[in-house]
């Protein structure tokens, strides 16, 4: 009986054991439990909130790409419109001279508006190329030493005649002393400006635009501002401004036009130049958009000396309008192979009163220009039997030291630079533009002493010309256009592709060089990127820029054909 009493005792006590081990395991069990509760707790919390912010990104990506996909719709709608309107002009004036039964609007007038909306046509076109550089980030700057004066002279000769025209006065107002020279990208910076003064005309219809420039030798700052005594803007207006395809009201477009790229383009210059743009403004009180530049490290700039009889005694550099025609005398050698832009060329050419030489290749060019004495040599680029840039290495390897002017669609500036480097004095963009061609003609060109040409005859010639070559492009465009389906075609099944690649270069350099000059700036501007994407080799993008170009050229050619 015993034993069986302290064998119950014993079993009893295990059976305790057991069950204190067992809820000590439970315990444990439930702790482990309850933290991994909390754990996954924790976890779907994180998750939940990464959701949130991600499903937040989605939503304000979502609304920024709607946001732009209206404003860039909006950009196509105002595009449409501020194509068509000067192009209603140019066509409308051009048929009204054309027609001699009618004389309801003089020849000079005529011309002169044709030449506002061609060059409002080019504004636009700019604005549009510089965007498309800015996204591709292909946008060059080209940094160079430059007067600072001589800058704000140039403003005011192109801005100041516009303003008053408006009934508007404009000054500058340099705060002295000023830095005489600053290096920067003279260009880019005179865009900047000349786009603030044309925003303070624009929009100002009473008082005045003006200039400042002022220079804080403390912290090396330059500023160029703007001010007018315009509409103004209010702060929602004014965080818009620099958005790509909108302006400050929608209103603005209908009333005032413009591509809405303008500032954008403006603010991203600043940047790539290190510096930046400012706007302050309130409502019918006008604006001020200041551009401001640092210092480049180790630049000694000089000053101007704050003495106003001393500036006055400056040397100032004549203005002329682009429609001026400058009296010269001189003999120029034009080196081009295609027909029509030596046309083209001699023609401007000749009415200065310069004597020029044409031939058609790079070989000929020098036999010429070592033969026989020349003031100035334009020299295409690219040529057959030898190349603009073979014969300027020739030329000037032979001991030929006149300027030579390189003629050339291809302006970036490692192409620029190369052709500098074979001995080219200075590079002309093709399409040809006539102010600019005939800014090179003085420079190196001496003076005329002869009678003033009839400018209206001359006009009436010029727009004839332009005219036939017009015609005359679009009567070989059907061959070329036939000849760049085959290089294309060729390309995808032959083994010697390089060929054909460079065969489609050259025809589409040809396009590229004329059809802006002869009234088909659009066919310039799709021919632009071609060359650059083959040289690249990314020809699959080449291909689908060709196909942009070939209906396009198809519909310059059927122009009746195209939806209303």
């Amino acid at each position: 009986m015993t034993v069986s009493i302290e064998s119950t005792a014993a079993a009893g006590g295990a059976e305790a054991a057991s069950a204190a081990a067992l809820a000590r395991e439970l315990a444990a069990a439930r702790q482990a439990l309850v933290a991994r509760d909390a754990e996954l707790g924790a976890m779907i919390a994180d998750r939940d909130r990464e959701i949130a912010a991600r499903t937040a990104e989605l939503v304000a990506a979502r609304d920024a790409a709607v946001a732009a996909d209206r404003a860039k719709s909006a950009f196509v709608a105002n595009m449409s419109h501020e194509i068509r309107t000067p192009l209603t002009s140019i066509i409308g004036f051009a048929e009204l001279m054309l027609d001699r039964r009618h004389d309801s609007v003089s020849r000079d007038e005529a011309l002169r508006t044709i030449i506002r909306s061609g060059r409002h046509l080019l504004e636009l076109i700019s604005d549009v190329l510089d965007m498309s550089k800015i996204e591709a980030g292909c946008l060059e700057i080209e940094i160079t030493d430059f007067e600072l004066p001589e800058l704000l002279r140039d403003v005011e000769s192109l801005i100041g005649p516009r303003v008053r025209e408006k009934g508007l006065q404009f000054e500058v107002l340099p705060a002295l002393p000023l830095p005489a020279l600053w290096r920067g990208d003279r260009v880019r910076i005179m865009q900047i400006v000349m786009n603030f003064c044309s925003n303070a005309l624009k929009f100002t219809e009473a008082g005045t635009v003006a200039l400042h420039a002022g220079f804080d030798a403390a912290t090396g700052a330059l500023t160029l501002a703007v001010t007018d005594t315009g509409l103004g803007m209010n702060e929602e207006q004014m965080s818009r401004l620099f958005q790509p395809f909108m302006q400050a009201d929608v209103s603005t477009t209908r009333r005032f036009g413009g591509t809405g790229l303008g500032l954008h383009i403006c603010r991203e210059l600043a940047g790539r130049l290190g510096g930046a743009i400012t706007v302050q403004s309130s409502p019918g009180a006008g604006s001020r958009f200041a551009l401001q530049l640092a210092l480049a490290e180790g630049f000694e700039p000089g000053v101007w000396h704050d003495d106003s009889a001393a500036r006055a005694e400056e040397p100032r550099r004549p203005a002329r309008r682009g429609d001026e025609l400058p009296r010269l005398r001189g003999r120029v050698l034009l080196a081009e192979d295609g027909e029509q832009n030596q046309r083209l060329i001699s023609a401007m050419v000749q009415a200065t009163g310069a004597e020029i030489t044409v031939v058609g290749n790079g070989a000929l060019a020098v036999e010429q220009a070592l033969g026989d004495d020349f003031d100035l040599v334009l020299m295409d680029i690219q040529m057959p039997v030898m190349d603009g840039t073979e014969a300027t290495t020739m030329l000037r390897d032979a001991g030929y030291s006149g300027p030579i002017i390189a003629l050339t669609a291809n302006v970036m500036r490692k192409d620029i630079a190369q052709y500098k480097q074979a001995g080219c004095t200075d590079c002309l963009a093709k399409p040809i533009d006539r102010a600019h061609l005939y800014e090179v003609l003085e420079a190196h060109l001496p003076c005329g002493d002869g009678p003033a040409p009839d400018r209206a005859a001359l006009d009436a010639q010029t727009a004839a010309l332009m005219r036939q070559l017009g015609r005359d492009f679009l009567a070989t465009l059907p061959e070329t256009l036939a000849e760049i389906e085959h290089d294309l075609a060729a390309a995808q099944g032959s083994a010697d592709t390089q060929a054909h690649w460079t065969a489609l270069r050259r025809r589409v350099h040809g396009i590229k060089g004329l059809a802006g000059a002869v009234g088909f700036p659009e066919l310039t501007r799709l021919s632009q990127p071609i060359d650059a994407l083959i040289e690249a080799g990314r020809h699959a993008e080449a291909e689908r820029q060709c196909a942009l170009l070939l209906t396009a050229a198809r519909q310059a050619l059927h122009p009746q054909e195209q939806p209303a």
